[in-house]
């Protein structure tokens, strides 16, 4: 690590007299330990994607154990190079999981929560307890940072292993596809004013009566059902472009909205009953295809 782990405790300001402030919250903190762990995991399991880390008992055990592990150390009034490389190396193993830097910085804010209540309900709001508070803060903050230093480092090092011509060609590449995203912003934003078009094509066919009221309204829902379709998908495009992942069952949504109002149509007409069946079979699949994405996108 580029700063030693005594520059990092000066940094946060972190001196012996927070290690003995923090030593002295042990007793108190112990018996809350089996709360800890049943709240902390209640939070962990409103994360999106927890499901996909935490996928068995026997993995959320092995976690369970480690948690309690290192709730037990936090209050070890030992802080030492062994505690912070510790901390070092669950960090690494955390990035190669896979497990984003947001889930760290959003647990550590539970937990910042969790630990200032309890320290409230011991000591109520004196002297004592904002000592007590600040104390374990910095401590708090320094695992955060120490934890989430070790994925830049990370990445870093993936990237520094790397030959100059393929630094060079991510580098291009990763422009390329912001490019393309916008692209494909812009392409939707015109999609959008066609979708528009459409529909407003649509409600004059119906207001003009140039088709029946049946076959008027139907159409027009069509087209409504397309322009939602292309919101969503734009939504999700924006996601996309400020740093979220880009959902592929808006595309599906789009492609399932165009097959209904075709069916819509063609169902007013009896004799297209074959037309129908194939429109039917085409929604299906499609519907298949958008439970499959959903789902995995859930767990």
């Amino acid at each position: 690590m580029p700063e030693s782990f005594e520059q990092i405790k000066k940094d946060y300001e972190f001196t012996e007299k927070d290690a003995k402030r923090i030593i002295k919250l042990k007793p108190y903190m112990e018996k809350y330990l089996n709360d800890f762990i049943n709240d902390f995991y209640k939070f962990v399991f409103r994360l999106p994607n927890a499901k996909k880390f935490l996928k068995d008992e026997e993995t959320i055990n092995r976690h369970k154990n480690k948690i309690k592990e290192w709730y037990m150390e936090l209050f070890s009034g030992n802080y030492d190079d062994k505690y912070f490389e510790k901390l070092h190396r669950i960090g690494e193993v955390h990035d190669k999981l896979g497990i984003p830097t947001h889930y760290i910085n959003a647990s550590f804010n539970f937990i910042r929560r969790w630990f200032i209540k309890k320290i409230n309900q011991e000591f109520g709001y004196s002297r004592e307890r904002n000592l007590y508070v600040e104390s374990l803060g910095k401590l708090l903050d320094m695992n955060l940072d120490i934890m989430t230093k070790a994925y830049i480092e990370e990445e870093i090092t993936k990237f520094l292993e790397l030959s100059k011509l393929e630094r060079k060609l991510i580098k291009i590449s990763r422009k390329f596809a912001d490019f393309l995203d916008m692209v494909l912003l812009a392409a939707l934003i015109i999609m959008a004013i066609f979708t528009i078009g459409l529909f407003g094509y649509d409600v004059f066919e119906l207001v003009a009566g140039h088709v029946s009221i049946e076959k008027g309204i139907i159409t027009t829902l069509g087209s409504l059902l397309i322009l939602w379709a292309v919101a969503e998908l734009m939504a999700e495009e924006i996601k996309h472009l400020q740093g979220g992942k880009f959902a592929i069952t808006a595309f599906v949504s789009v492609a399932l909205a165009a097959v209904i109002r075709k069916i819509l149509i063609v169902s007013l007409s009896p004799e297209d009953i074959e037309k129908i069946v194939a429109y039917g079979g085409v929604l299906l699949v499609l519907g298949i295809v958008y439970y499959l994405l959903k789902t995995k996108e859930s767990v």
